[in-house]
């Protein structure tokens, strides 16, 4: 990249903003940019008012800065000394600067105690200036100053996009997250101090539009499936939304502060998947479409934390015990992560009657919707579903196939030749200690503990699709956890 060069236009006010115009100009040199200043460039016996102009006419010259204090201001309002013949120079060109072009900018550095305004110029009007009048910002100015002069703005329009699906397809449907979402996504990448509120904000207006998915009731099932396919089609927008905010709260570390919203969240809905009152299902698909919802988006949720190290997170959501608004008894008012995890007819009704079968309908669909997501990938929802399952596994030993968390992805990673990322990790002692806190272990023994007992129980424990079935002892990395210091 060539140097740009840029003249600097100030006045002699004090000995002290003298330096302080040396001290930028000798910046903006280590910065890559040529920068011309009288101090270094007017020689003994030059023409102080030809190199003025000299520099403002200059074709070569891309950028002139002006440095603005209340004296640079006031003689350049009344025309008065250097200041004011750079000022009868300069404004001139800024009068007829095109709209187009950028070659003008006031850096200022002194308020106006009585209007509470920066310094400026008259002729310079309501052009935009950059403000140096905080010396708590310098250096987020001065990098302002320096993108300005290279034409690398800080914030840059993005390309034109495409026309979403939404408005193509009226008959679609939407769940007006837009407006919330980018407050949100805002919010938190701005670290501001009511970002945990947007995201409740967001997550509130999703799940009470979610409700729009659901699909109503058929006499007729022998097309439910392609409804349902579709159904889930139109949602994965709004899932990659949904998972692009979750990660930037993970990344900025709020997670912490908006896990309640999230456990809410999930709460409501799942009141979608459960039998409403006064409402009779003719065939067990119905619904099928909202707990696929729910449980896709708990598997992500699970990824996204796991991704991200979040594992206090983790072990939080599984110790969570949600509330069931309309349970009737003291058994069914409360229940764990496991209720978001479903057995769907529709996709085992579909898998029987198919000509081609798949181990796991249910698993390929997932898998197939992990392809285009740009959050994660089907191995991150393996070792989410994984995780899922071994932790049922240790709390819940004692229940019955059909009771634990049911790992379909995990079908994906029968063939798999490694450990998933947090066990291959926690071959180092460090990371082990950060990984155990998922399942409420002490340290190793308790891994080793745990495997033992799946070994021991395989036939019943460990899922199996014909003749594939996951190796459980590879996946965990047992013989390698805590080797390394």
């Amino acid at each position: 990249m060539e140097s740009p060069k840029v003249f600097i236009s100030y006045s002699w006010t004090t000995p002290e903003h003298e330096q302080r115009v040396l001290d930028i100009a000798t910046e903006l040199v280590e910065s890559g940019i040529d920068t011309i200043l009288d101090k270094w460039d007017l020689k003994e016996g030059d023409d102080a008012d030809v190199f003025m102009e000299q520099m403002v006419s200059d074709p070569s010259i891309q950028k002139v800065l002006i440095i603005c204090d209340k004296m640079y201001s006031e003689k350049s309002d009344k025309r008065k000394g250097g200041a004011g013949t750079e000022a009868q120079i300069i404004s001139r060109r800024v009068y007829e600067q095109q709209s187009n072009e950028n070659k003008f900018v006031v850096a200022a550095f002194e308020v106006n105690e009585e209007t509470g305004k920066p310094y400026l110029p008259v002729y310079y009007g309501s052009r935009k200036y950059i403000d140096f009048t905080d010396p708590n910002k310098y250096a987020q100015k001065f990098e302002e100053l320096v993108r300005w002069v290279y034409n690398k703005p800080l914030f840059v329009k993005p390309k034109l996009g495409r026309v979403p699906d939404y408005i193509l397809a009226d008959d679609k449907i939407t769940l007006g997250t837009t407006a919330a979402y980018r407050r949100a996504i805002s919010f938190v990448a701005e670290g501001r101090a009511n970002a945990a509120g947007a995201v409740r904000e967001y997550l509130h207006t999703f799940s009470e539009n979610l409700q729009s998915f659901q699909l109503p009731s058929c006499d007729n099932h022998s097309d439910y499936y392609e409804h349902f396919m579709t159904s889930i089609k139109d949602f994965v927008p709004y899932r990659d939304e949904w998972l692009e905010l979750l990660k930037n709260v993970c990344r900025n570390d709020l997670i912490e502060v908006t896990f309640d919203s999230y456990m809410r969240f999930f709460e409501s809905i799942h009141l979608y998947t459960k039998e409403r009152r006064e409402v009779t299902y003719v065939h067990q698909e119905e619904e099928d479409n909202m707990k696929f919802i729910e449980y896709e988006l708990m598997l992500c949720f699970i990824a996204i934390l796991l991704k991200n190290e979040c594992f206090v997170a983790v072990a939080d959501l599984f110790n969570t015990s949600f509330y069931n608004k309309l349970g009737n008894t003291e058994y069914d008012v409360t229940y764990t992560y496991r209720e978001f995890e479903h057995f769907l007819y529709t996709t085992y009704n579909q898998n029987q009657n198919a000509s081609q079968r798949y181990y796991s309908l249910q698993a390929k669909i997932v898998r197939d919707r992990m392809e285009s997501c740009p959050a994660l990938s089907i191995e991150n929802i393996c070792q989410a579903d994984f995780v899922a399952w071994l932790y049922h596994l240790t709390h819940k030993p004692d229940e019955s196939r059909f009771s634990r968390w049911f790992p379909h992805c995990i079908l994906y990673a029968c063939n798999q030749r490694r450990p998933f990322e947090i066990f291959a990790r926690a071959e180092s002692n460090n990371y082990l200690d950060k990984i155990k806190v998922i399942f409420g272990y002490d340290g190793l023994d308790d891994f080793k503990a745990l495997y033992a007992y799946i070994k021991q129980n395989a036939q019943s424990i460990v899922p199996r699709w014909e003749f594939e079935s996951p190796n459980v002892k590879l996946l965990m990395n047992v013989e390698k956890l805590g080797l390394k210091k």
